[in-house]
C-alpha cells in the first residue's frame, strides 16, 4: 500500500469527515453509559502540514486553513474547530499540524469509553502510538481494519461507533466497504457505523449507493459535501459520509452545519450539500 494521508491532511474532505465524526460522538456521549469506538483505518494521528508530502498540493489551505480564518457560528463547527485547535500545533495565523480522527475522537470520548485504533501500516501505527496521549482503555492495533470487525464486534458495551475510512487505493474498495458494512451490521445491528467515501467523476460512489439500496440494510443516511460540481473532471469533487443507525435528528443538525461549512469552504458557490436518507427505516 503506497497511500499516505499526509498528501490530503486537513483538506475539505477531512474537515467534512471530522465535523460529522465529532457531531456523532457528541450525541452518543449525551448518555452516561460507556461507548465503544473502533477506527478501522486510523492513520498516524498527526500530520505535518509543512512536510514535503503535504506541501505538494497544499490542500489544507482550502480546508482547515480557510476555516481557521473564519468565525463559524454553528455549534458543531465551533466544536470541531476547538477540537482541531486543541490537538494540533498552530500559530496565530495558520495550522502547522493537523490531527487525524484518532486524536480528534479522543477529545469527545470519556475515560469510561473503550477505544481501538487499527492501522495496517506498521510505521503509521507506531507514529499513532507516539501521537496519542497516555490514557487507559485506548489500544492501537497493527492489522487489517476490515478483519478487526470480526474480532471486536459486537462490543460488550453494546453502544458506540465504528468509523471506516479506507484509502480507496484498491479498485474494489467500494465492494470491500459494502461487504464490511453488511458484516458489521449483521454482528452488531444497533451499532452506529460511519463510512467515508470519495466523490469523483467516475461515479463509483453511485454504484455503491445503488447496491446498498438493494442490500436489505435499513436506516442509511447520506451526508455529502461537494466542494465543486460533482461532474467536474478534476480529481476529488466531494466527500461522502454514509451513516448507518445515525443518532436522532443528525440529518437536521448536519443540514445546518454543512450549509454554513459550504459558505466558508466554497466561496465561489460552485459546491453543494446533499443530505438524504439512502434507505429509511
Amino acid at each position: 500500500m503506497n497511500y499516505r494521508h499526509a498528501f490530503h491532511a486537513g483538506n475539505f474532505a477531512d474537515v467534512h469527515k471530522h465535523v460529522v465524526l465529532l457531531a456523532i460522538l457528541a450525541r452518543l456521549t449525551r448518555k452516561p453509559t460507556p461507548l465503544f469506538f473502533l477506527d478501522t483505518h486510523a492513520g498516524r494521528g498527526l500530520y505535518d502540514l509543512h512536510s514535503e508530502d503535504a506541501s505538494r498540493g497544499d490542500e489544507w489551505r482550502e480546508g482547515i486553513g480557510r476555516l481557521h480564518e473564519a468565525q463559524p457560528a454553528n455549534p458543531d463547527l465551533v466544536a470541531y474547530l476547538q477540537a482541531a485547535s486543541a490537538t494540533s500545533e498552530k500559530t496565530s495565523r495558520q495550522f502547522r499540524q493537523y490531527a487525524g480522527s484518532p486524536l480528534l475522537a479522543l477529545t469527545a470520548l470519556r475515560a469510561t469509553d473503550r477505544v481501538v485504533f487499527v492501522e495496517q501500516q506498521p510505521q503509521e501505527a507506531r507514529a499513532l502510538e507516539r501521537a496519542l496521549p497516555r490514557r487507559r482503555g485506548v489500544s492501537v492495533i497493527t492489522g487489517d481494519g476490515y478483519a478487526s470487525l470480526k474480532g471486536y464486534l459486537p462490543p460488550k458495551e453494546n453502544r458506540g461507533l465504528v468509523l471506516i475510512d479506507p484509502p480507496y487505493e484498491a479498485a474494489d474498495e467500494f465492494v470491500a466497504l459494502e461487504k464490511a458494512l453488511r458484516f458489521g451490521l449483521e454482528r452488531w445491528p444497533n451499532g452506529v457505523f460511519a463510512a467515508w467515501y470519495p466523490i469523483k467523476l467516475d461515479g463509483d460512489y453511485r454504484r455503491f449507493h445503488a447496491s446498498l439500496q438493494q442490500s436489505g440494510l435499513r436506516k442509511l443516511l447520506l451526508l455529502e459535501f461537494h466542494a465543486k460540481p460533482v461532474d467536474s473532471p478534476m480529481g476529488l469533487n466531494g466527500s461522502g459520509m454514509l451513516i448507518a443507525n445515525p443518532p436522532w435528528q443528525l440529518d437536521t443538525a448536519m443540514r445546518e452545519a454543512l450549509g454554513e461549512l459550504l459558505q466558508l469552504l466554497s466561496p465561489d458557490k460552485t459546491g453543494s450539500v446533499r443530505i438524504e436518507w439512502l434507505v429509511g427505516e
